[in-house]
């Protein structure tokens, strides 16, 4: 199934001026079992907030199933979070600049199924190589065709 899919990520990174992401992309949901599977690509951007976001080749997948919320991409930045209620989550983020340890403290979850779309926002905390470096909202809907 077609459609668009909305971020908008606030990263605030101690400083007081949190960091805003907007995007908005065309992108494919499909369901997989009792999960939904949603991909595009950066090269798919239908517009974009962000002046300082470099143009890259990067392709993503969310998955949104009972109780999780995963966001994986790989190209020149390769990641791999996965959120859950209360839980810590331990991974490598392959940047140009080599390899960095990546860990995401779930802090609150929240996904909505409808028909007319599926959406789900998550507050964390993100840690490089063990040093706190935000505190972070991302909201993402996927409004179907």
């Amino acid at each position: 199934m077609e459609g668009i899919i909305r971020i908008i990520g606030a990263h605030d990174h101690g400083d007081g001026k949190p960091e805003i992401l907007k995007t908005e992309h065309k992108a494919i949901c499909s369901k997989e079992g009792q999960n939904y599977i949603i991909t595009y690509s950066d090269e798919d951007m239908v517009s974009n907030d962000s002046s300082d976001t470099p143009s890259s080749n990067v392709s993503h997948r969310l998955e949104i199933g009972e109780g999780y919320f995963r966001m994986a991409q790989t190209g020149g930045l390769s990641s791999d979070l996965l959120f859950r209620l209360g839980e810590i989550w331990n991974t490598d983020y392959q940047t140009p600049y080599g390899l960095m340890k990546m860990t995401a403290i779930t802090r609150n979850l929240m996904m909505e199924i409808s028909p007319k779309k599926i959406s789900a926002h998550v507050q964390y905390e993100l840690q490089m190589d063990g040093e706190k470096i935000s505190d972070s909202k991302v909201r993402v809907s996927f409004i179907f065709n």
